[in-house]
């Protein structure tokens, strides 16, 4: 205890909070008497969530009463001295301590008639927590002097105020409840989904309860412990607010504080709740799992996904927590009603010390209002849910449930940590029976959905149709689910941009000063005869004007102009002002000043010193290119970031991968070294003559990380996209590369030796089989050592693999490359320039030049940062059109397309000027018509050839009319078809029918008569 030391400063802030919130209360208590006893480990309340909040420790045994002047606090001796200390802070509220003894005494009375003799001053009305009742001997003790007194007092419930109070939450407190949410996080998305997947995958039988008991423990796991460490400060303080709940089978409660059932996990529907606390300051987090989902089973999840981030939307400052959940209600009942009846009966509550405030309930009545600071669990969820194709009785009931951790801010709320719910991430498919691809798609967000191919051609893809049945069906899924995403991004487009008035397109340039000279003695000494001067140490011309020397900064001239007129030199310099109105960057020049203010736009000057004119107009296209190469350079360096230092482990020898390149090169020439992993980064020990400058990478500013095997390849290869860019040598780089060569041509696999003695192709197949090896032997050494890298870092860098059986072609840049897409990213690795898009960070794809008889298309990415230019694919092939859009809808990006090109510049444009306008005005919306307008063609074609009944019978009769056909059919209604001739030609074999040609041949011939194409021949002459 003597150990402890207390926040005075937080605490007094805090206090006095709690005090003005009590003095604005009309119908408050005259006095708060707030009484902690002793309670068992597991039990959290408010009157230990007020001790954390005010002291940042549980002090048991102890009286607090609050005037509205004086915070007096009766205690035992050791809690005393430590709180003592709470008075020396600065602006400190008065502040009383009193001491009792450790167990009841007789000499504890004086202190509790003190406290009785307080209460009494104040008034008779006393603030309680009504809802707890206190228990130790020393409780007991107050309450026996008190019951004296007691009559006198009438007690009022403090619980709403109290609540109020801890709602809002500071800046550290903020923090503390993201650590809390990322941890919570971390532990379903890396040790639950991989135990229940593993469960399922090995067929084991175990209980929802004993794999909750697993989840509990995982705080104990080295690995999961180390992932942690790069969430959180201290992996010590983030510990259960109650225990992991998983629900299967049938039977699910959607209260918070629900039971894990004794029962076999189920392969169906898995509900799992994690409730976790950091520092004290809880998160809470549910998802719910589908394995082998039915088609009405994902639309439902769908539903309560985009219910969940509506009701996210809702939450802002001011909004009533009742009128939110009635929201949600008229949500549900205008676009499912059938779902209404299964709707929970709350959409969440406010979070904080306490895992959930009874008092502040997102539900139907609760009138108390959002406020900016708000820490609130968002919950959503669908009980007694029937499945009635199910043929297993415990998946005939399911239920659904979506909970994440949420800050209230004033433009609206936003995820206190990511944790994805996406379809495709809480769904696995384990029958054999369904398509191969579904299962791989619904297994990892990598994988790209099974979705059907968009017909280009008049031959149909396959002889059933029934399976183009099954296609049309997943276009039509593909189609709904794009709907879903675009309206999410309308949603999300005016949650992010309420309140922005937009840039006109144009970020705010500041008012640059140029400073030459401080004094007027620094001028230079030549500028005192009147002429030109062009002073380069401080890139400055001084002009003579009225005969005095004025400095002009270099940055302020335009450009500079001679002339030659008889015997004099005319020298212009054009001066930067703006409103000149011949370019754009001229004319919105910022400046200081009002609209008064005049400017000078150019100076003339005449000189019959031809040669010093000359010489000036030279110094000043000198200065000023030089200045305008500083300038480049500068604008380049801008987002250069200057790293952490490198921490190396001294007296250890660092994990390495040794004989690695290095692209791009830092200075010199190509020279193999070592890539070295230290305790915060990683180090490439530049080789070569000079022994060269290391390169130092540290972890927390490599944003990926990527690992690409030598197959079918000529590198193995560890890329690293870095946040911000590094210097290497005088070249910017945000993109570096470690690879070696997967061939060697100097090395010699079978030897001249043996080529002596063996003939065929023995050395060939050997020498193929050796590199195989080989090959193989680098892919395990680069991917053990990206590993490494990803362990070293814990976990706060993950590894990311392309995948090439989804890969296709384009131009990103300027040559044609093969773009492979990963979990996170579409990168190109292969070759420089290199190509890395984070698929986090792009808005909409869109897909120009679609339409028959193109043989390519162009992608263009639009992100979500509008002020980045977006970025083009170009020349992707139309046969990889349907492949494309599979794998941007597993991914979860919007995806329209169009037959044109567009102007993406001025799109953007209009976009940044008024973002909040024009997600009004239908958002992205004029992208989707040509998308719509293709789907909604496609599904009014039934088949590739259509006839309407008056057609038909028009054609029918046009047939009987000619009374001939083209080609012979066995219906019996047709009265003039000739049977007799129809089994005369039926009947007829091969040979018969070469004998007939062969007579007609003859026939000819002798007729003179030539088969088409050869002249007749010649006839023989008689003398």
């Amino acid at each position: 205890m003597s150990e402890k030391k207390l926040d005075a400063p937080a605490f007094h802030r805090r206090a006095k909070r709690l005090l003005d919130a009590w003095k604005a209360d009309s119908d408050g208590p005259d006095s708060i008497l707030i009484i902690h006893g002793k309670t068992a480990p597991d039990v959290y309340n408010k009157t230990i969530a007020i001790h954390l909040w005010l002291f940042g420790y549980e002090f048991s045994d102890t009286i607090i009463l609050l005037t509205k002047d004086t915070i007096h606090i009766t205690t035992q001796r050791k809690k005393a001295k430590i709180l003592q200390s709470l008075k020396d802070a600065d602006d400190a509220l008065p502040l009383d301590v009193t001491v009792i003894g450790k167990e009841p005494a007789a000499e504890n009375a004086a202190a509790y008639e003190k406290v009785i003799a307080t209460l009494k001053a104040s008034g008779p009305a006393v603030g309680v927590i009504a809802s707890e009742e206190p228990s130790s001997n020393i409780v007991k003790e107050w309450k026996a002097a008190f019951a004296g007194a007691e009559a006198a007092f009438a007690k009022r419930d403090i619980g709403a105020l109290v609540s109020d109070a801890l709602a809002v939450k500071e800046k550290g407190e903020l923090k503390h409840e993201k650590s809390a949410a990322a941890a919570a996080a971390l532990l379903m998305q890396d040790y639950f989904v991989d135990e229940m997947a593993k469960i399922f995958d090995e067929e084991k039988t175990v209980s929802n309860r004993a794999l909750a008991e697993r989840v509990e423990g995982s705080l104990e796991n080295k690995a999961v412990e180390k992932r942690l460490g790069g969430k959180v400060a201290d992996v010590g303080m983030v510990e259960w607010s109650s225990l992991p709940s998983v629900q299967s089978g049938g039977a699910y409660d959607l209260a918070l504080d629900a039971a894990s059932s004794g029962d076999a996990l189920h392969a169906g529907t898995v509900v799992c709740s994690l409730n976790v606390r950091y520092f004290m300051y809880n998160a809470s987090v549910s998802r719910t799992f589908m394995i082998d989902p039915t088609p009405e089973q994902e639309k439902n999840y769908a539903f309560l996904l985009g219910l969940q981030q509506q009701l996210i939307g809702w939450l802002r400052p001011g909004a009533a927590m009742g009128a939110v959940y009635e929201q949600a209600a008229a949500y549900v009942r205008a676009q499912r009603p059938d779902l209404a009846p299964h709707f929970a009966g709350d959409c969440g509550f406010v979070t904080g010390l306490e895992l959930r405030d009874g008092v502040n309930v997102l539900a139907a009545g609760c009138a108390r209002r959002l406020a900016a600071g708000m820490v609130v669990v968002a919950r959503v969820g669908l009980e007694n849910l029937a499945n009635a194709k199910a043929a297993d009785a415990r998946a005939r009931t399911y239920a659904y449930q979506l909970a994440d951790t949420v800050v209230v801010r004033e433009g609206g709320a936003e995820a206190a940590a990511a944790c994805s719910a996406e379809p495709n991430d809480v769904s696995f498919f384990f029958n054999d029976e369904e398509p191969a691809a579904k299962a791989a798609a619904a297994a990892a967000p990598r994988e790209a959905r099974a979705a059907p191919a968009t017909r280009t051609s008049a031959i149909l893809p396959s002889r059933f149709r029934s399976d183009e049945r099954e296609d049309e069906s997943g276009a039509r899924q593909q189609r709904e689910h794009q709907k879903e995403l675009l309206a999410r991004l309308q949603a999300d487009g005016r949650r992010r941009f309420a309140g922005d008035e937009g840039t006109d397109g144009e970020e705010a340039r500041p008012v640059r000063r140029f400073e030459s000279y401080k004094r007027e003695t620094a001028l230079p000494r030549e500028a005192r005869s009147g002429r030109i001067v062009v002073d380069e140490r401080a890139d400055t011309l001084v002009l003579p004007m009225y005969g005095m020397a004025v400095p002009f900064h270099i940055s302020t001239v335009k450009s500079a102009s001679r002339s030659d007129e008889g015997e004099y030199v005319y020298l212009r310099l054009n001066l930067v002002s703006p409103g000149q109105g011949v370019g754009k960057r001229d004319a919105q020049q910022p400046h200081e000043g009002g609209g008064d203010v005049a400017f000078v736009r150019s100076l003339t000057f005449r000189s019959a010193d031809v040669a010093h004119m000359n010489d000036v107009h030279h110094s000043i296209t000198a200065l000023k290119r030089d200045q305008a190469k500083r300038e480049a350079e500068k604008a380049q360096l801008a987002d250069i970031v200057e790293q952490d230092r490198l921490v190396t482990a001294p007296g250890q020898r660092p994990p390495r991968l040794a004989d690695v390149f290095m692209r791009p090169l830092a200075e010199g020439k190509r020279f193999p070294a070592a890539l070295e992993i230290h305790a915060n980064g990683l180090r490439y020990l530049t080789a070569g003559r000079g022994g060269g400058t290391p390169v130092d990478i540290l972890f927390n500013n490599i944003r990926h990380l990527f690992f690409q095997p030598c197959d079918r390849e000529l590198l193995v290869l560890i890329h690293v996209h870095l946040r911000n860019p590094i210097m290497l040598g005088k070249k910017k780089m945000q993109d570096i590369q470690f690879y070696r060569e997967a061939s060697d041509a100097a090395f010699d696999e079978t030897g001249n030796r043996r080529r002596r003695v063996r003939y065929g192709d023995e050395d060939e197949i050997e020498a193929e089989q050796e590199e195989l090896r080989r090959r193989r032997q680098l892919n395990r050494e680069f991917e053990d050592f990206a590993a490494r890298i990803v362990d070293a870092s814990n976990h706060e860098v993950e590894l990311d693999k392309p995948f090439r059986n989804i890969a296709f072609t384009g131009v990103p840049a300027r040559a044609n490359v093969l773009l492979q897409p990963t979990v996170e990213c579409l990168v190109h690795l292969s070759d420089a320039p290199f190509f890395v898009l984070t698929v986090a960070d792009v808005e909409l794809v869109h897909l120009e030049r679609v339409q028959f008889g193109l043989k390519n298309f162009d992608m263009v990415f639009v992100f979500r940062d509008f002020k980045r230019t977006p970025v083009h694919v170009n020349s992707v092939p139309m046969k990889q059109l349907d492949d494309i859009k599979e794998w941007l809808d597993s991914v979860n990006l919007a995806f329209t397309e169009g037959p044109v090109n567009l102007n993406w510049a001025q799109i953007m444009k209009t976009v940044v000027k008024d973002p909040l306008g024009f997600y009004e005005d239908g958002g992205w919306a004029f992208l989707a018509q040509d998308s719509d307008a293709e789907a909604d063609e496609s599904d009014e074609e039934e088949s590739e050839f259509s006839m309407s009944e008056d057609e038909l019978e028009a054609s029918e009769s046009d047939d009987d009319a000619s009374g001939a056909s083209d080609f012979g059919t066995d219906s019996d209604d047709d009265a003039d078809f000739d049977d007799d001739d129809a089994d005369d030609e039926s009947g007829e074999d091969w040979d018969e029918l070469e004998a007939k040609a062969k007579a007609y041949d003859d026939k000819r011939h002798h007729n003179g008569d030539a088969p088409p194409g050869r002249a007749p021949p010649k006839r023989a002459r008689h003398r």
